[in-house]
């Protein structure tokens, strides 16, 4: 569905980037911005989440706030449909896929309780697949997420609340339950989109929209407003684009999270030490690859990197997963 009428994308561009994420009445508001009434917006945006464009209107959930970690898992085999139907049936693989890469071709984002359970499972995944290899890649931190789509320009482009404080709290121990920001994830296309978690949380409307803010200021929500099948709307090319530091690797991380247009920055440490030589990793993407190539070129040279590469995904292994 590449061909988004003005309005959608529009509608898209101001909640991706201009979620009121103080408004009780979001939807009224951004109906507001764009000279339409809240009933309209509305309907226009249940009929995009009919087509799978719209994923969902609402906040990521910081997993380090649900108490989990996380690593991503590059494989080197020939049997992928091993991996895509493994990593299908398992809740906590958000994202597989089939990269270009010449040393290993499937990369996954696992999320478990403890490194010990990722790594049990990356062990369980190279046994199925009868892998020739593997390395765990665990995030040590998480410098940026804001996975959105510039409608206009045509490449990934950060939103307002992009960067990720070092470490975030448990939301129990803000005196916030945990049903909050789970609730929180997915908002209803209704008037009163805070209801549902309010009935949930068993607290009032006003007392959510207040706390909202703090839970983005600590890290316990993520990345406000609306998220959108980029594929759907033209935005197929994926480049991951790795990079090896000249000094410290925790600056140059830093200094790609800087970028606009650098959308998930992580710093990365190799199982087994020493088997990766590209610690920090960020997304790109883009309509066209000449376009990744020219946001991969000014990212790693802005940033400072000795050495970059992009890696293309070939093939999204689990699409449709919750992230």
């Amino acid at each position: 569905m590449d061909g988004l009428s003005d309005l959608q994308v529009r509608a898209f561009m101001e909640l991706q980037y201009n979620f009121p994420v103080t408004a009780i009445d979001p939807y009224a508001h951004a109906a507001s911005s764009l000279g339409i009434s809240e009933e309209d917006l509305l309907a226009e945006l249940r009929r995009l989440k009919s087509a799978g464009v719209l994923k969902r209107v609402g906040f990521y959930f910081n997993f380090r706030s649900q108490g989990k970690d996380a690593a991503l898992v590059a494989i080197s085999t020939d049997d992928v449909e091993s991996v895509a139907k493994a990593t299908r049936a398992d809740p906590l693989v958000t994202h597989s896929y089939l990269r270009d890469d010449p040393e290993y071709n499937v990369w996954i984002v696992i999320k478990r309780d403890s490194l010990d359970e990722i790594v049990k499972a990356a062990e369980e995944l190279s046994r199925l697949s009868g892998a020739r290899r593997y390395v765990i890649l665990t995030s040590v931190r998480t410098y940026k997420l804001s996975v959105k789509y510039d409608l206009i320009k045509g490449v990934s482009r950060a939103g307002p609340y992009a960067i990720v404080p070092p470490s975030a709290p448990r939301p129990e121990a803000l005196g916030i339950p945990r049903t909050l920001p789970e609730a929180l994830r997915s908002l209803p296309l209704e008037p009163s989109p805070y209801s549902a978690a309010s009935r949930v949380s068993g607290l009032g409307v006003e007392e959510i929209v207040k706390a909202i803010p703090k839970l983005l200021q600590v890290g316990v929500l993520l990345d406000p407003g609306a998220a959108i099948d980029g594929e759907l709307v033209g935005f197929r090319e994926n480049g991951m684009v790795v990079m090896e530091p000249s000094g410290a690797p925790e600056e140059l991380c830093e200094a790609a999270a800087r970028s606009e247009y650098s959308t998930h920055v992580v710093l990365r440490s190799s199982m087994p030490e020493g088997a990766w030589r590209y610690p920090c990793y960020s997304m790109v993407h883009a309509r066209s690859r000449d376009l990744v190539e020219e946001v991969a070129k000014t990212i790693a040279r802005d940033a400072g990197a000795k050495t970059y590469r992009v890696i293309y995904s070939l093939r999204d292994l689990k699409p449709g997963a919750a992230r």
